[in-house]
C-alpha cells in the first residue's frame, strides 16, 4: 500500500523530494540565523561594553567630584589661618598628610602662599619647591585643570576672620594613573583611558585606529569589537575605550560553524541519494512529454498522440495534452480559412480607403464610393439617396457629416448595399468602416472648402483694411497734429484733439499688428539680421517706456550685470518690437509695485526677462494668451483694451529670429515673469 501510494501520485513523490532537499537545510539555516548569528553576538558585546563604559564613566566622575568637594572643604577650614604663622608646617602639614592618606591613591596636597610658592605639602619630595602661576590659580577659583597625566584641583584659601583677604591656594595633585583601578584587566578585554589630542594613555598600552569624532561610538574590525565613551565635566576630551578580542568572544560561534560544516557533508550525501532515487521515476515521463512537444513544434504535426504508461498526474496531463492537440488541429484549420477571408477583406478595405481619400469633391467621393462597394458586393443596382431610405428591406450605410458652424451633425444621405442581411457581425463592421471613411473624406472636403473660403475672405479683408483704414488714419493723425501745433485752441479743445490723435495712433497700431500677423501666416515676414548692440537697444526701450512707469508710480529697473557686452546678429526691428511688447504689457497690468528688466547671456543663449508684481495669470490661462485675438478676463482688462495680438505676435516674431517667448506666474495676484530667449 505504501509503494502504491507513491506510485499513483506525482505530488507525493515531489513532496518527499522537496522535504529532503529543501526542509532540512532550511531548518538548519533557520536555527543558525535566529540563535547563533555572528551579528547578534557582536551586537550583544557592543551593548555590554557600552553599559560597562557608562558605569565606569559615572564612577570616575563621582570620584573626581568627591575630590573636588574635599579640596574645597579643606580650604575652608579655620586651620588654614596658620599660613600667616611662622610655624605653619605643624598643624597644616599634619592635616595635609592625614587628608592625603584618607583620599588614597597616588596624590599630593599642597598649600601655596599668595605668590604661588609652596609653603606646605603632604609629600617631602622635590614637588615642595614648585612655584605655581598665581594668575592661573586666581582665574581658576575652586576649579581644576589637567597637565600631562596629572589633575590639579585648586581652591582659594581666605582668612576665616576676613573673607576678602586671600591667604593662598590649596592644590590637589591627582595622578590620573589612579583611574586604572576602574579599568578591566582580562585577557580577552582590553581597556584604557586616552586623550586623543595629547595621546596620553592610562591603563593598557594598546593603540587602536579610532576616530574620536563623537561622544560615544563603536567600531568593529577583523580583530576587535571596540566601544568608546567620552568622560564629561572634569576630564572633558578624555575617552574610555573597551576592546574585546573577537577570536575569544566568538569561540563558541566558530565551533558551531565547524559543526555545521561537518554535518552539512552528511546532509549533502543524503540529499543527493534521495534526489537521484526519486527523480528517476519523476522526470522520465516529463522528458517524454517534452520531447513530443518539441517534435510537434518543429513539424507542426498536431495529429500526434502520446502513449500513456502510468496512472499518476503525468498520465492525466498526457491525456489532456492529447485532447488539446485534437482541438488545436481543428481550430487551426478553421482559423486558417478565416484568416484568408479577413486578409482578403483587409486588402479590399485598404484599396477602398486609398481610392476614396483621393477624391476632391463631394460628388466624386460618393460616385467613387459606390463604385468600390459594387466591386465588394458584386451588386450592380446600388444607389445613393439624399433623403432617408424608405420602404426597403436591404442593408444600407447612412452618412452623417459635421456642421462646422455649430459643431452639430447633419444627415447627408444613404447608400443601399443591395442585400437583405449581413452574414455576420464582422461583415457589418467592415461596411461600417467604409461608411466612416466616406464620412471622414466628406468632412475633410467640406472643411478644406470652408477653410479656403475663410482664408480668401481674411486675405481680402486685410488687403482692403490696409488700403481703406491706414490712409484716412494717417490723415487724421496729420490733421490732429496740425490743429494742436498751429491752431489757437483752448485747453478743452486741445484735450479733444490729443484724444483724437491718441485714438488714431492706437487704431493704427492695431492695424499694423493685424497686418504683421497676416504676413507671418502668409510666410511673407522675413528677418533681416545685422550686427546689433543688444544692450543699447534694450536701454533705448527702457528709456522710451520710463514715463509710462513713472506715471503709475512703479519701481522700474534695468539690470545688465550678467550681460557681457557682445554684438549679436539679429533683426533689430523685430527684437525691439518683442522687447517693447513684453515691457509695455508688464507696465499695463501692474497697478502698483515694480517692473524689473534683466538682460543676461551665456555661451549658448541670450535672455531678456521681465518680472512684475502685477495681476498675475492662472496656470490654465498661460498658453491661451499666445492665441491670436485672445485676452483673459480680469479687473484691469476693463481699463486697458487691446486686440489680444501682442503676445501672439511676439512669440511668432521670436520664432522667426530663432528664439522663443515664455510666461510664468504663480497665479492670480502673484505677478508675472515673461522671458525672451534668443
Amino acid at each position: 500500500m505504501m509503494f502504491d501510494f507513491f506510485h499513483r501520485s506525482l505530488r507525493n513523490k515531489l513532496l518527499v523530494t522537496f522535504l529532503a532537499v529543501g526542509f532540512l537545510p532550511f531548518l538548519t539555516l533557520l536555527i543558525y540565523t535566529l540563535f547563533l548569528s555572528q551579528t547578534k553576538i557582536v551586537n550583544k558585546i557592543v551593548v555590554e561594553q557600552s553599559d560597562r563604559a557608562q558605569v565606569v564613566v559615572k564612577l570616575i566622575n563621582n570620584n573626581l567630584l568627591t575630590l573636588k568637594n574635599e579640596v574645597k572643604f579643606i580650604s575652608s577650614l579655620d586651620l588654614m589661618d596658620d599660613i600667616l604663622a611662622e610655624d605653619i608646617d605643624k598643624r597644616i602639614a599634619r592635616l595635609l598628610n592625614q587628608k592625603s592618606s584618607d583620599l588614597g591613591g597616588n596624590n599630593i596636597l599642597l598649600v601655596t602662599n599668595t605668590k604661588g610658592v609652596v609653603v606646605s605639602s603632604s609629600s617631602t619630595k622635590q614637588s615642595d619647591q614648585k612655584i605655581f602661576n598665581v594668575q592661573e590659580l586666581s582665574s581658576k577659583n575652586n576649579t581644576e585643570y589637567i597637565k600631562g597625566n596629572t589633575l590639579y584641583i585648586s581652591s582659594k584659601i581666605t582668612s576665616s576672620f576676613d573673607k576678602k583677604r586671600a591667604l593662598g591656594f590649596l592644590i590637589l595633585e591627582y595622578n590620573l594613573n589612579n583611574l586604572d583601578i576602574y579599568l578591566t584587566h582580562q585577557n580577552s578585554i582590553h581597556s584604557y583611558i586616552i586623550n586623543p589630542k595629547s595621546d596620553l594613555h592610562i591603563g593598557e598600552e594598546l593603540t587602536l585606529p579610532l576616530d574620536f569624532k563623537q561622544k560615544s561610538d563603536n567600531v568593529i574590525n577583523n580583530q576587535y569589537v571596540i566601544v568608546y565613551q567620552n568622560i564629561p565635566t572634569i576630564m572633558e576630551g578624555w575617552y574610555i575605550v573597551y576592546a574585546v578580542d573577537k577570536s575569544v568572544a566568538l569561540t563558541f560561534f566558530y565551533d558551531f560553524v565547524r559543526f555545521m560544516l561537518y554535518i552539512s557533508i552528511v546532509i549533502f550525501i543524503f540529499v543527493i541519494y534521495l534526489s537521484l532515487k526519486i527523480s528517476k521515476g519523476v522526470v522520465k515521463p516529463i522528458e517524454e512529454l517534452t520531447k513530443a512537444t518539441d517534435n510537434i513544434i518543429s513539424t507542426h504535426n498536431y495529429t500526434t498522440q502520446l502513449e500513456i504508461h502510468t496512472q499518476d498526474e503525468i498520465a492525466i496531463l498526457t491525456h489532456s495534452f492529447n485532447n488539446m492537440l485534437k482541438v488545436t488541429s481543428l481550430a487551426l484549420d478553421k482559423l486558417e480559412e478565416e484568416n484568408k477571408l479577413r486578409l482578403k477583406r483587409f486588402i479590399q478595405l485598404i484599396e477602398t480607403f486609398n481610392t476614396i481619400i483621393q477624391t476632391k469633391t463631394e460628388d466624386e467621393c460618393i460616385k467613387t464610393s459606390i463604385k468600390q462597394i459594387k466591386l465588394l458586393t458584386n451588386k450592380s443596382d446600388l444607389q445613393f439617396q439624399k433623403e432617408k431610405l424608405k420602404h426597403t428591406n436591404n442593408e444600407h450605410i447612412s452618412l452623417h457629416v459635421r456642421n462646422f458652424e455649430d459643431n452639430s451633425t447633419l444627415y447627408f444621405g444613404a447608400i443601399d448595399l443591395g442585400f437583405e442581411e449581413y452574414t455576420d457581425k464582422n461583415e457589418q463592421n467592415f461596411y461600417n468602416s467604409i461608411a466612416n471613411m466616406i464620412i471622414l473624406q466628406l468632412d475633410r472636403i467640406r472643411l478644406i472648402n470652408k477653410t479656403m473660403s475663410a482664408s480668401h475672405a481674411k486675405s481680402a479683408f486685410i488687403s482692403n483694411m490696409s488700403h481703406e483704414l491706414r490712409t484716412p488714419l494717417n490723415a487724421i493723425i496729420g490733421f490732429s497734429q496740425y490743429m494742436i501745433t498751429y491752431e489757437e485752441l483752448d485747453d478743452d479743445q486741445k484735450e479733444v484733439m490729443l484724444n483724437i490723435e491718441s485714438s488714431a495712433h492706437y487704431l493704427l497700431e492695431m492695424i499694423n499688428e493685424i497686418l504683421d500677423i497676416a504676413k507671418i501666416e502668409a510666410g511673407k515676414m522675413q528677418a533681416y539680421p545685422e550686427e546689433t548692440d543688444v544692450l543699447e537697444l534694450v536701454q533705448g526701450c527702457f528709456k522710451m517706456l520710463q514715463p509710462l512707469a513713472d506715471d503709475k508710480g512703479l519701481e522700474f529697473h534695468l539690470s545688465s550685470e550678467k550681460f557681457q557686452n557682445k554684438m549679436y546678429m539679429t533683426d533689430p526691428k523685430m527684437f525691439k518690437q518683442i522687447v517693447l511688447n513684453l515691457v509695455s504689457n508688464a507696465i499695463k497690468f501692474t497697478k502698483e509695485g515694480f517692473v524689473n528688466l534683466e538682460l543676461s547671456n551665456d555661451k549658448e543663449s541670450l535672455l531678456f526677462k521681465v518680472t512684475d508684481s502685477g495681476i498675475g495669470i492662472s496656470e490654465e490661462n498661460i498658453n491661451q494668451l499666445f492665441n491670436d485675438f485672445t485676452q483673459v478676463e480680469n479687473v484691469m482688462q476693463k481699463q486697458h483694451k487691446g486686440t489680444g495680438l501682442g503676445l501672439s505676435l511676439s512669440k511668432k516674431l521670436s520664432h522667426i529670429l530663432g528664439g522663443d517667448v515664455t510666461l510664468m506666474s504663480d497665479g492670480i495676484g502673484q505677478g508675472t515673469s515673461s522671458s525672451f530667449t534668443l
